[in-house]
């Protein structure tokens, strides 16, 4: 039996089944066996986020981490003496007197480059945790921040990306950056 046989023999034992792609819009694509594409819904490309997180944890003197639902309560950013809020991805909509605000652009997708965002944050974090407490929030706290405070750690504290993320990890369980920022990270780890 040729190759091409034996390649045929195979394909017509294997079971069929249905792929579903979504996109980044949050279209949902059913994909058909021979390659055709048809739409069977849509809806949003992230997890509404329907529950406050007021939490917001410790890294190291001066560096704090959340999610965005704390910087709309002037009184818990007292309570931990935030003098500097640093937003990825997202503005902060309400701004308090006495508070200094620093924002940048981040697109929480595998594909997003965080090497510009990481260089830029870690300049601002630099300037103002040894004499601030600064916290680093994205919108749920869980990817993009978490993302740009494992790197400081890794940069400024020599850590590994494994032991800068059990770190972070320790104090804030839900953590869980893409997949690709971790490949990024553990590249950043190795340069």
């Amino acid at each position: 039996m040729d190759l091409k046989s034996l390649l045929t023999k195979k394909k017509q034992q294997l079971k069929s089944c249905k792929t579903i792609y979504t996109d980044t819009s949050g279209r949902k694509f059913l994909i058909h066996e021979n390659g055709e594409k048809c739409e069977i819904e849509s809806g949003l490309s992230f997890v509404v986020d329907t529950k406050p997180d007021f939490e917001i944890v410790k890294i190291i003197s001066g560096l704090y981490l959340s999610s965005q639902d704390p910087c709309l309560s002037e009184e818990i950013l007292r309570e931990h003496s935030i003098k500097n809020i640093l937003s990825i991805g997202i503005q902060v909509p309400v701004k308090f007197d006495g508070i200094k605000y620093y924002f940048s652009e981040l697109l929480d997708l595998p594909e997003s480059n965080i090497f510009p965002t990481v260089k830029y944050c870690l300049e601002i974090i630099d300037k103002k945790r040894c004499f601030e407490n600064i916290l680093v929030h994205c919108n749920a706290g869980i990817s993009r921040s978490p993302t740009i405070v494992i790197a400081y750690l890794m940069a400024r504290e020599k850590l590994t990306f494994d032991i800068a993320f059990e770190r972070v990890k320790n104090v804030r369980n839900r953590i869980k950056p893409n997949e690709g920022f971790v490949r990024q990270l553990k590249k950043f780890s190795s340069i």
